[in-house]
């Protein structure tokens, strides 16, 4: 177990803990603060001149490290106090030099070493952003900061949010956690999808936080084998109340076996314009047993007929881009709310039975 290094402040009782997707364009950086005002940001999106879509005659898109930055100021946060990187491709550990460079972070956690090489057809452009390349600048970026590895099992707290690794480099818990330990939802029916599978996906440090009665899982880009591992032939993680979609809702993850074994009220996509959000991972997420509510960072444009509820949506395809997060309320007794600052649209989700 680690805990947060800095005394904790007082805090109101009953407050929640909030949940801040901020938008990378299809990136991922998720920030989460205590009511004591402590913080855990996971990945921190692309690097500079990358991720964002620029409106001609306009400057350029604040990069992925400055939403960062504007979010956890508005959240009141003076420093970052753990960053957890998933795993080494662009849009997810891109950022962290950047982030660095600009904010206070503490702590960091990831699954180890990169183990995805570089490809030798990979053109000039391929190479600059490829794991292989970026990974000794993410090294070189935390050089002397506190540095932990995490294996599937391990716990973290941050006064009383409790994170557990469920899967870490390819392996997975051991044994189920606490709710866990049923047969998963129609193993024997359970597919192969390696689509698209780079070497780091499937090695992603994947989550369940849990606040009080409210559990929370985030799986960053593991892979469909390792999504149908967690939940068959055992359900190893059990029923949760909050979900981030896999690999940014990509129709290569998202397996049913896994989305209906854990049975989500609440979906969260963290979804480009034109990255991830495919039409049939949003009709899974919409079919899953207990789902409730389905929110996402962009409207997917090549689905347009899947996508939530545009009040449910953070950023729409008309005009130019504007950055919208999303704010998430986690009550310990397992109630989500979810709040669009575009339009100020906000939901409530009690816990499901």
């Amino acid at each position: 177990m680690l805990a947060s290094t800095t005394a904790p402040a007082a805090a109101p009782a009953g407050a929640p803990l909030r949940i801040i997707p901020v938008d990378v364009d299809g990136g991922t950086a998720v920030l989460y603060v205590t009511p004591q005002g402590h913080s855990l940001l996971i990945d921190a999106g692309w690097p500079s001149g990358m991720g964002g879509r620029a409106t001609p005659g306009s400057p350029p898109p604040p990069s992925s490290a400055e939403r960062i930055v504007k979010a956890a100021k508005e959240a009141g946060l003076s420093r970052i106090d753990y960053l957890l990187v998933t795993h080494y491709h662009v849009d997810h550990v891109g950022g962290v030099p950047d982030l660095i460079g600009m904010f206070p972070v503490d702590n960091i956690i990831d699954h180890g070493p990169n183990r995805e090489g570089a490809s030798p057809d990979l053109n000039e452009r391929q190479l600059s952003y490829a794991p292989a390349t970026i990974y000794p600048k993410y090294l070189a970026a935390i050089a002397g900061k506190p540095h932990r590895v995490m294996k599937p099992g391990d716990t973290l707290r941050i006064d009383d949010l409790v994170i557990t690794a469920v899967d870490s480099d390819r392996e997975i818990l051991s044994k189920p956690l606490p709710g866990g330990g049923k047969p998963g939802w129609n193993c024997a029916a359970q597919t192969v999808d390696t689509r698209f599978v780079e070497e780091e996906n499937p090695r992603s440090l994947g989550i369940v936080a849990t606040w009080g009665k409210a559990r929370i899982l985030s799986l960053a880009d593991t892979a469909w084998e390792i999504e149908n591992k967690l939940v068959c032939p055992i359900d190893l993680i059990g029923p949760v109340d909050l979900m981030f979609a896999d690999n940014h809702g990509t129709d290569n993850s998202g397996s049913p076996q896994l989305t209906n074994t854990v049975k989500p009220s609440v979906i969260i996509f963290g979804n480009g314009a034109t990255k991830g959000g495919a039409g049939i991972s949003l009709e899974r997420a919409m079919a899953s047993p207990r789902i409730k509510g389905m929110w996402q960072l962009h409207y997917a444009t090549r689905s347009p007929d899947k996508n939530a509820p545009a009040d449910q949506i953070a950023n729409l395809a008309d005009g130019p881009d504007a950055f919208h997060p999303l704010h998430i309320a986690v009550d310990k007794s397992g109630a989500i709310t979810v709040t669009n600052p575009r339009n100020n649209f906000s939901k409530t989700y009690p816990k499901a039975n």
